[in-house]
């Protein structure tokens, strides 16, 4: 049976090759590069050798030399099948050093198998040469090789420049689309409000000259639909902001604490922070999860009295924990508490946290016991965490 070497560090193309020549009654050897088919081929040589150009520890060119300077090897047809190497100067080059073919990955499997079997044909009817560089030309070789490596370098390098320049171009579209779109939010809200508040001064006048208690009863529904739209409103511009703030580093016990002595001034509560100086890399925003997980505890926990931050450490996170003693969340609720809209009333509170998190690398999860109160678990990944005086 036919011995064919192929040579390719990527497993996929190995693979695919494999796929095409095995069923042509072919036994094929696999190598990842070209000192290990080297290796190979000094054992047992082949009958035929497909490599690819660009690998790690020796690449095709080197290969390439090197087989054709081995009197075991010298005579053994060599196919280069590349897909990096293109220019018609790199396939001169490989024609040099001694490749009986050049081609282009990819190939269709009938073409490339009736060039295998035309390759072998041609070398059982050559009679033996000696390599075709002598002793002499090593130094030319080796400045071309420099040559074909310098010039696919600068291609690789212009490449890079391109796509910094399309990265940059697509990025100030972005930034052009959502200022378009921050700045059309922002008028759109003003106008509403406006709406609104011309609104509410309208229904003040009805109120003024109507008494009854139909009316009255009208206007209190009417007014809840505003509250309902302010709300909107806020949550609309809270949700604009996502992902837009400058990332720093969050002194987490300040923020919380910050936002427990806004709702203690409104509510009978009580907070504790056993957090040690914990720090959080990002958003700003950040302070907006502690207020809706406070608020939701508060508006949803029943008699909430307490609530506690902690924080327990696992391999590669840390796990930061919210607990109330309030009534818990019913096991039929748990799995729609983080949607937009949940039981027909709007929860965008956990659903801004969660989104949130989700944006800034982290995950949240609900694990109270229903009856005992709600417990709130935030994974934040090692490196977007630290603790003051560790940094």
């Amino acid at each position: 049976m036919t011995r064919i070497l192929i040579v390719d560090d990527n497993a996929q193309n190995l693979y695919l090759l494999e796929s095409i020549l095995k069923p042509k009654q072919f036994e094929v050897i696999p190598a990842r590069n070209g000192a290990e088919a080297l290796d190979l081929a000094g054992k047992n040589p082949p009958d035929l050798i497909i490599s690819d150009i660009l690998m790690p520890v020796m690449d095709g060119f080197e290969l390439l030399r090197r087989w054709r300077s081995d009197e075991r090897l010298k005579n053994i047809p060599f196919i280069v099948y590349t897909a990096t190497y293109t220019d018609p100067k790199d396939e001169a080059f490989a024609l040099k050093l001694g490749a009986d073919r050049f081609i282009l990955k990819p190939q269709k499997a009938d073409t490339l198998s009736r060039i295998v079997s035309e390759t072998l044909e041609e070398s059982r009817r050559k009679s033996p040469v000696p390599p075709q560089n002598a002793p002499g030309d090593e130094r030319e070789i080796l400045r071309q090789y420099n040559e074909v490596l310098f010039r696919k370098l600068e291609k690789k390098v212009q490449d890079l420049e391109n796509e910094i320049v399309e990265h940059r171009q697509a990025e100030e579209r972005t930034k052009l689309a959502n200022r378009k779109l921050s700045l059309m939010t922002d008028v759109t809200s003003q106008d509403i409000q406006n709406k609104v508040f011309a609104l509410r001064g309208y229904i003040a006048l009805i109120q003024k000259h109507q008494q009854d208690e139909e009316s009255s009863s009208g206007i209190g529904k009417i007014l809840e639909i505003i509250e309902a739209i302010e709300s909107i409103i806020q949550r609309t511009k809270e949700y604009q902001q996502m992902g837009l703030g400058q990332l720093r580093w969050i002194p987490v016990d300040r923020a919380i604490g910050m936002q427990m002595s806004l709702q203690s001034r409104k509510h009978s509560i009580t907070s504790r922070c056993n957090l040690h100086g914990l720090e959080i890399y990002c958003d700003p925003l950040i302070n907006r999860v502690f207020y809706n997980l406070i608020n939701n505890a508060i508006r949803h926990g029943g008699k909430t009295s307490s609530i506690s931050f902690s924080f327990c450490k696992e391999p590669g996170r840390l796990i930061l924990i919210c607990e109330d003693d309030g009534v818990g969340i019913p096991l039929e609720e748990k799995p729609m508490i983080f949607d937009r809209i949940a039981g027909g009333k709007g929860k965008f509170g956990l659903f801004f946290v969660r989104e949130f998190l989700t944006l800034s690398g982290m995950t949240i999860t609900e694990t109270g016991t229903p009856g005992q109160g709600a417990r709130f678990e935030i994974a934040i990944p090692e490196g977007s965490f630290r603790f003051s005086g560790s940094a």
